[in-house]
């Protein structure tokens, strides 16, 4: 009986997504009307001269970290700014340009410290151990970075020029080191701002043991290659890295390559096969920034190509009131930094509809300076039809979830279906042969899916040892777009768990639950939703061996299925953006 009411439940959902929508307005709460930043009011005005300092800032074993700080010129104490950056004079300026590119004063970029030092801001950019001009050896986000995090947020509270109050941000990797400073609990640190980052590596390399094209070498020794560059003779780009060189030449030799031996290469045979080791242990700080009460405000794309989303997972379980987020369509760099609601990089003009700037501004304002200004809804998301919905917290809570069924005809359904078996075979493609493709029948009304899509999958493979990629599609015609990136992905191995590998036997079946990246995307009426199973994904590296057969399991008693966070009926809101990215089709970006 519990089956049978299952089964027409499901195929409500499913009849409600594909036929005309209804009057009636979303049951999810709404997260209020977008503000336009460029208006808002009461925000700090540029009233002071500046200027730069530079400090050598002893740690507690005795590695000095470079600092430089742009202030205030002026008696008074004042609110910090800090960057804490591998990236310094290799990849990025100490000015702060790849987290705010878009302020520009007499024809130049000014960055962090260019905009928020003369509005009464401490902007400190300091350099991780063995990067930049710091002394030691590339940590990694390990144990050495988690306490010079403590120590040089607290060393910045203590200034004379400082009042205490201490707030991060930064894009990618100086995304990441927010997260791993606010959860070792510095008592200064007041708000944090994290793009595009992640508070554990090993949401860097692998998606439960799949591993990231590019992202997956970094750790291994991209890194590693930027910090030498800082010795190599000045004036030339590193190849490999395109980073400069020569940012430290001639000094401290005595560090040179020195951070290999805290590299993921020395976790061996597990690297290859995706397994959490100590390594990972030693640099997941997840728990600590999930339970921290410092406010967020989170910015990240689906589309991201290098951070990609399921490194916000420690967002997801937050759900704090006082936490806001910025989730959009934009990749990584969109061609600037750090998403499509800034001016582009290479602009040499100032816009006059930089949002991304002057939200930055109001929330700083708001937690460093305790002014009582507007920062928005606590969640936008920007969908790719061009349009804001938003939510009191993230992830919405879904008005329902729809379940789709994969059939052994390659349709998708709302019931499970007679038991059976879609056989692909493990290889260079996710097309044809190699991929098991199911898709729905036309939508009848536009659909917006925002959440964490759930997978329940059940498999047989004749091979020990290959990947599972599962993901979505929007299908209009003969065009099939991905939704985000694979939406779910695994190393059958690592069912039970990332850091406890049990055998995945030939022959016999296996069931996994597994949550996808988060989803923002309209499925526009008419289109169709495409699923597909598949060992290889253009986002992954291929570390299987070729040739293996998959069978995914479809109807009968335990059947494969997914859930699809839905919200009925929702209340769009225009967007309000520089231009349009290509990301967002057709777009034309308004004032409310």
């Amino acid at each position: 009986m519990k089956k049978l009411l299952a089964l027409l439940t499901g195929a409500m959902l499913l009849m409600s997504a594909l036929s005309p929508a209804s009057a009636r307005r979303s049951s999810a709460p709404d997260g209020g009307r977008p503000v336009d930043y460029v208006k808002l009011k009461g925000l700090s005005q540029p009233k002071y001269e500046t200027v730069r300092e530079v400090f050598e800032v002893p740690m507690e074993d005795g590695i000095n970290l470079y600092v430089e700080v742009e202030r205030p010129k002026a008696e008074g104490r004042f609110p910090v700014i800090l960057e804490l950056s591998p990236y310094h004079g290799t990849v990025a300026d100490r000015l702060g340009t790849r987290i705010l590119p878009g302020p520009v004063v007499d024809g130049k970029h000014v960055g962090l410290s260019g905009y928020f030092a003369p509005r009464g801001y401490a902007v400190v950019f300091v350099d991780l151990r063995g990067t930049g001009r710091s002394e030691g050896c590339l940590d990694h986000l390990g144990p050495a970075d988690a306490s010079d995090s403590y120590e040089i947020v607290e060393w910045a509270a203590k200034q004379k020029w400082s009042n205490g109050r201490v707030g991060m941000t930064g894009h990618s990797y100086v995304g990441s080191t927010p997260q791993l400073a606010m959860a070792q609990k510095p008592p200064h640190l007041v708000t944090i701002v994290p793009s595009a980052g992640l508070a554990r590596m090993y949401d860097h390399k692998f998606q439960n043991g799949v591993p990231y094209n590019l992202q997956w070498a970094g750790p291994l020794f991209a890194y590693e290659a930027l910090a030498i560059d800082r010795y190599l003779p000045p004036g030339t780009s590193d190849p490999v890295t395109d980073g400069n060189t020569g940012d430290n030449f001639g000094n401290d030799p005595q560090y040179i390559g020195c951070g290999a031996p805290q590299s993921t290469a020395v976790t061996g045979d597990a690297y290859m096969r995706g397994q959490e080791t100590q390594w990972d242990r030693d640099r997941d700080f997840a728990k600590g920034a999930t339970k921290s009460d410092v406010p967020v405000f989170l910015v990240h794309g689906v589309n991201d190509n290098a951070a990609r989303i399921a490194a916000a997972d420690w967002f997801n379980k937050r759900r704090k009131p006082q936490d806001k987020a910025w989730i959009g369509q934009w990749d990584h760099g969109v061609g600037r930094y750090p998403n499509s609601r800034t001016c582009p990089a290479a602009s040499q003009a100032p816009c006059e509809n930089d949002q991304w700037t002057e939200a930055l501004h109001a929330w700083f304002d708001k937690w460093l300076q305790e002014r009582d200004v507007d920062t928005g809804p606590p969640v936008e998301v920007f969908l790719n039809n061009g349009k804001i919905y938003t939510a009191p917290v993230w992830p919405p809570t879904p008005d329902k979830k729809i379940r789709f069924y994969p059939a052994a005809d390659g349709s998708l359904g709302s019931s499970s279906g007679a038991a059976g078996t879609v056989q692909y075979i493990a290889g260079p493609q996710d097309t044809g042969n190699y991929a098991a493709t199911f898709d729905s029948k036309p939508f009848k009304e536009d659909t917006l899916i925002v959440g964490l899509p759930k997978l329940h999958l059940v498999e047989t493979q004749t091979s020990p040892f290959l990947h599972i990629n599962a993901t979505l599609y929007d299908v209009d015609g003969d065009t099939a777009d991905a939704i985000g990136k694979a939406n779910w992905a695994i190393q059958p191995e690592l069912r039970e768990g990332i850091g406890n590998p049990q055998p995945a036997v030939p022959g016999l079946p296996m069931s996994m639950d597994l949550t996808s990246m988060a989803q923002a995307h309209v499925l526009e009426k008419g289109h169709v939703l495409r699923f597909v199973v598949s060992s290889y994904n253009s986002d992954k590296v291929p570390t299987f061996g070729a040739g293996g057969a998959v069978l995914v399991h479809v109807g009968g008693d335990d059947p494969t299925y997914f859930d699809l966070p839905i919200v009925e009926n929702p209340r769009y809101y225009d967007e309000v953006c520089y231009g349009a990215d290509p990301p967002l089709r057709s777009v034309t970006c308004i004032s409310p």
